[in-house]
């Protein structure tokens, strides 16, 4: 039986998931599925983000509740916060 690989943020949070008949065998497979670009997946895996292959009860225990937005894990925000500024006007 396929299973389903899970995307999960470096809070615990899955953030998404996808059939494993559809995505591939390796780890690589899914981390490609999830961020097409290499320095993208570089970045990820360097802020602990990471992709697990899981059958289905585990799916419903872990991920569901995630995908839900019904779990207890904190929100994940790897960027500063962005102060909103007044730029000049233009004469038009």
């Amino acid at each position: 039986m396929a299973g389903f690989w899970i995307r999960i943020a470096p809070t615990g949070c899955v953030y998404g998931s996808a059939l494993e008949e559809y995505v591939g065998p390796l780890i690589e497979d899914a981390h490609k599925e999830f961020t097409p670009k290499v320095a993208d997946r570089r970045r990820e895996a360097a802020e602990g983000w990471r992709h697990e292959l899981v059958g289905r009860d585990e799916w419903k225990r872990r991920a569901e509740p995630c995908l839900r937005g019904q779990c207890s894990h904190s929100p994940y925000s790897a960027t500063r916060s962005v102060e909103d500024r007044q730029l000049p006007e233009t004469a038009s």
